[in-house]
């Protein structure tokens, strides 16, 4: 990394210092108005106790008390270490957790001056969600890293991104298709079951298996609810019925974009041996799931904002494609994004197969396995 990259990078590390700092004390130390931290924290206590995870509990939540838990009984067990320390410091270590993730995970995958615009453009997004203290930074983070981990043939570590993610917000499962396009399909899929199956037995470390199936009913009870409220949230779906007065469900929608989604690698499967291929796909999957995603809210979009700015970053600028970028970023996110997904889907579609000697290497040659785990992640950088 030059110098002037380094400085640049302490800069952006200090500008993101002072975010989470702000977001801490204006959540934390201000004011306590704010409750969605404290249902995240609540919730392993409530586990710990034997309560339902999902009801109401707005006494211990502040005045603005006005949601519910909604991640898995998995998730409330992942919550734990913030339940044994202050409020304050509970805070801190989350929003420095969903920031700091995100930002190594992006330098992990970017050359350093590219990752530098990479996190100034992200910035901004980054913010609204450590401000919201919402996990979706945390999110973004862990899909990054497992796409990574399948590149470097990290089969388990990749799995457990994608477990995590997934106890979380259940999108995450999306991107198991690159364990399923991954040269070792059969191995990746079973690191992955592994993995998934250990982290939804985890609350069984304090509650019995009868108690744990019940609360999982009750998740899902909550989550089915949550899916016919068709007016919440910013994805395509609420959006379309507002511009055309309908009150059509979310499913047709969804499967529409599903199926524009996997569209590349079912016309273009020969095209997944391409390392810029595979990246553009991972930018997609990004924006997928929060355009899709029926309980889309506005902090949601630092997700889509890192496919987009990952992306953009990796091309070649245009006036349209920034114009497009800029119109996401600035705060009216839905149909911006959809072009942009839908840009890059052109793209995915017309490229073209890389020569051989320009694409990387497979993992099909055993002998060249744990070579191809330190020459992956390179390569992957090169072609960004």
């Amino acid at each position: 990394m030059s110098n002037s990259s380094v400085q640049h990078r302490r800069w952006l590390l200090a500008v993101y210092a002072v975010g989470v700092a702000v977001a801490t004390l204006q959540r934390g130390v201000w004011s306590r108005e704010h409750t969605t931290f404290a249902i995240f924290r609540q919730s392993f206590l409530h586990l710990f106790r034997h309560q339902n995870l999902y009801a109401a509990y707005p006494l211990e939540q502040g005045t603005a008390a006005a949601d519910l838990f909604k991640y898995s009984p998995s998730a409330a067990m992942l919550f734990a270490p913030l339940a044994a320390v202050p409020y304050p410091v509970a805070l801190l270590g989350w929003n420095l957790l969903n920031a700091g993730l995100l930002v190594y995970a992006v330098t992990r995958l970017l050359p350093p001056r590219r990752a530098n615009l990479a996190l100034l453009l992200l910035a901004p997004e980054v913010f609204v969600a450590v401000q919201s203290s919402s996990s979706n930074a945390l999110i973004a983070g862990l899909l990054l890293l497992a796409a990574f981990a399948y590149e470097e043939g990290r089969l388990l570590r990749a799995g457990g991104a994608l477990a995590v993610g997934a106890a979380i917000k259940i999108f995450p499962v999306a991107a198991l298709i690159f364990g399923m396009m991954h040269v070792y399909r059969r191995r990746a899929l079973l690191a992955a079951a592994v993995v998934f199956a250990a982290v939804l037995a985890l609350p069984l470390l304090v509650i019995g298996p009868a108690e744990l199936l019940e609360q999982y009913r009750w998740w899902a009870t909550l989550q089915a609810r949550d899916a016919r409220d068709l007016m919440f949230g910013l994805s395509l779906m609420p959006q379309f019925r507002h511009w055309w007065e309908v009150r059509w469900p979310n499913w047709p929608v969804q499967a529409v974009g599903t199926v524009l989604f996997l569209l590349p690698i079912l016309l273009r499967r020969d095209r997944w041996r391409s390392r810029a291929f595979r990246f553009e796909y991972l930018c997609s999957l990004l924006i997928y799931v929060v355009l899709f995603n029926h309980q889309a809210e506005r902090q949601s979009f630092v997700i889509a904002a890192t496919g987009a700015v990952l992306w953009y970053v990796t091309t070649e600028p245009t006036r349209e494609r920034s114009l497009l970028l800029a119109l996401a970023l600035i705060g009216v996110p839905t149909f911006p994004y959809l072009a942009l997904w839908l840009v890059i889907h052109a793209g995915l579609l017309r490229r073209e197969g890389e020569a051989e000697s320009e694409a990387p290497r497979t993992m099909s040659m055993a002998r060249d396995r744990m070579a191809l785990r330190r020459r992956w992640p390179a390569s992957w950088r090169q072609a960004s």
